[in-house]
């Protein structure tokens, strides 16, 4: 069956396919398919219509409620010093901008932070701004302080991490705040001419914009499902988003190549599958909602929101997030919980035509669709390279074919490698789960040193394993799929969704963990802090050691009035329902003290025995949230190894 899969699968059809889905635009210069513009709902209408063309079955469009967002032009004219009138094209973030040739000026503050604003007057003028999203800091920042400086707008130069493939790749991300204040994008070459234009002109320039570029709330886009029926009424999930930043030929143009690819592939091969293969192409995926941090994958959170019934029948969803296509990579490494790690690498190894070695990273992340349906209680497996740096194309005019070192045998490969995997798992009885491994990883991330209370939780993870050894047994037991295997896939799914929504969490920078490892972290790093202080060390104290706490890295760097904006779009009453709602309750505030250290440090102070006091104070502070912690874990594994029990009896 799986080999007669192979024979079906066409790369023409696949490039076809992304070539008339890149098709759909906003932009006419640059692309752009995003949350509920016209080119996305387009392009969801030709999906829709081409799952039916291939012989899917129950296929929909199902709408969901985001906030749109649609670019359709922006550019900028000067004079340079010479009198020659020079033109260039800018990509936008989510914000409101319609304007038409108007005049406006522009001055340039280096990376945009408080200081950088010291002694210009920025008033009703853009604001160019460099950035490195990767090692400094996300663009909501410099654009809440450009706000709160009365900036008119901003403009970004990507000078490194994302978008920096060339000097001439234009690149955006999520703004990840709200969208009230124009915020463009344009190239490094260009910036460079401008910044020497801005110099020999006083340090201010006049300009002429041009944009078209709107946010509307409470829109709509369309996700595009379809099924090839299966024998039982458990479901496997196939997702990929198909909204895109530019053309977007890896992300995601090319998961969902590979998905359509797969399915024509399997439909043409008569296959039958025992569960539901269901289809989720997903829109709203790269940003979709205005005012929080947790902006993306809008379109998969409000549609399991509406199917929570999905968790009960759901065995496992594969990812396609991109990718899938670079012929330069070292090993495909599938991204997946603890749980899954063993079984997924017994299944993915040895696929006849997949041509890298196989293996997986784990924890998961959040970063993409995959892990709101593992709230629902679905294990995940996310498509994952090794040994690929795709930062500098992702999410810029350079994610093209012809950039991303393209392969036709790696693309080909991922088709066969998940086309596989999904038929494996269709012929499981059970999910190949082993919670042990999650046991053991939790206790090394224990780290006893740092209060008493630890013992209790020691102790009852090891209680914790012991009933998954045994649990794993009966896992291992099960050899056909019947009503038994259906029923136990339902109680484990539940015990995957407890962990996942209550003994995991994510901290301050989207890290998903054990809900005690951002206590534990603060703790660690205001400790070192400490120690590097009495050392006399305070660069190290600052820039190494309390980045690691919480915001305290920002607060260096932007001053209290966007730092609080940008707390209370994640902690305030007023913070909306996001994937992420209430994944967060906490914040170390570290703001005042960072600013005494800068005091400190640019005075050449030796003495910091003020400054150690307060940060013994705020461990302090995060040991009792820790203790909380620990206790809320102890009462998560009796539960859990109540449910485990359950499963082993029943």
């Amino acid at each position: 069956m799986i080999a007669e899969f192979s024979k079906h699968l066409d790369l023409n059809y696949t490039l076809g396919l992304m070539e008339k889905l890149i098709s759909f635009k906003s932009n006419p210069d640059l692309g752009y398919r995003t949350s509920g513009s016209t080119a996305e709902i387009a392009a969801g209408d030709f999906l829709h219509e081409e799952m039916k063309r291939i012989g899917l079955k129950n296929v929909h469009k199902e709408a969901v409620v985001v906030d749109n967002f649609e670019f359709k032009r922006a550019d900028i004219s000067y004079k340079m010093a010479n009198g020659i009138t020079r033109k260039f094209l800018m990509s936008s973030f989510q914000a409101r901008c319609l304007a038409e040739n108007e005049k406006i000026k522009i001055v340039y503050v280096n990376k945009g932070r408080d200081i950088d604003y010291e002694n210009i007057d920025v008033e009703g003028k853009y604001v160019l701004i460099d950035i490195n999203m990767v090692d400094d800091w996300w663009v909501n920042w410099p654009i809440t302080q450009a706000k709160v400086n009365k900036a008119k707008g901003v403009i970004v130069v990507q000078i490194g991490g994302y978008c920096s493939w060339s000097k001439d790749t234009l690149g955006v991300q999520d703004i990840s705040t709200t969208c009230d204040l124009p915020a463009f994008s344009m190239t490094v070459r260009e910036a460079e001419l401008l910044k020497e234009q801005l110099k020999l002109q006083g340090g201010e320039i006049e300009a002429i914009l041009n944009a078209d570029v709107n946010v509307v709330n409470n829109g709509i886009t369309n996700c595009i499902i379809g099924e090839i029926p299966g024998k039982i009424d458990e479901v496997i999930y196939l997702i990929g988003h198909y909204d895109a930043y530019f053309t977007a030929f890896a992300d995601n143009s090319s998961g969902i190549g590979c998905i359509m690819g797969i399915c024509k592939a399997l439909v043409e091969d008569g296959y039958t599958p025992d569960r539901t293969l269901r289809i989720c192409l997903h829109g709203a995926e790269e940003w979709g909602i205005e005012g929080t941090r947790y902006d993306w994958a809008r379109g998969a959170t409000m549609l399991v929101h509406k199917h929570p019934e999905w968790g009960d029948n759901g065995f496992l969803l594969v990812n396609l997030d991109g990718n899938l296509i670079n012929g330069t990579a070292s090993a495909v490494k599938v991204r997946t919980s603890y749980e899954m790690v063993e079984g997924i690498e017994k299944l993915g190894k040895n696929i006849e035509g997949n041509v890298y070695p196989f293996g997986t990273y784990s924890p998961m992340w959040t970063w993409t669709e995959s892990y709101m349906y593992a709230c629902l209680g679905i294990p995940t497996i996310e498509s994952f390279y090794e040994g690929v740096n795709f930062w500098p194309s992702y999410h810029s005019s350079s994610d093209q074919k012809d950039v991303n070192d393209y392969s036709d045998e790696v693309f080909l490969s991922s088709h066969i490698l998940y086309g596989t995997i999904l038929q494996k798992f269709d012929k499981l009885p059970v999910r190949p789960l082993d919670f042990t491994a999650l046991f053991d990883k939790m206790l090394d991330e224990v780290d006893g040193k740092i209060i008493a209370d630890s013992k209790l939780l020691c102790e009852k993870i090891l209680k914790a394993k012991e009933t998954a050894v045994v649990l794993k047994k009966k896992n291992d037991s099960f050899s056909k799929i019947d009503s038994v295997a259906k029923k136990y896939n339902k109680k484990v799914g539940r015990i995957f969704s407890k962990i996942v929504n209550e003994l995991f969490g994510i901290d301050w920078f989207e890290q998903y963990n054990f809900i005690h490892i951002r206590n534990q972290n603060n703790i660690h790093y205001l400790t070192s802090a400490i120690e590097s202080l009495k050392a006399g060390n305070i660069e190290k104290a600052m820039d190494e050691d309390l980045r690691g706490v919480d915001l305290c890295w920002y607060g260096y760097h932007f001053d209290k009035r966007v730092y609080d904006i940008l707390v209370d779009q994640v902690l305030g009453e007023a913070a909306p329902f996001t994937w992420a709602k209430g994944k967060v309750t906490t914040i170390a505030d570290m703001w005042n003290i960072g600013r005494e250290l800068q005091k400190l440090r640019n005075e050449g102070a030796t003495n910091y025995t003020d400054v150690i006091a307060k940060l013994e104070k705020e461990i302090e502070t995060q040991k009792n949230e820790l203790k909380e912690k620990f206790a809320a874990e102890v009462n998560i594994l009796e539960e859990l190894i109540c449910m485990m029990e359950d499963c082993i009896e029943d």
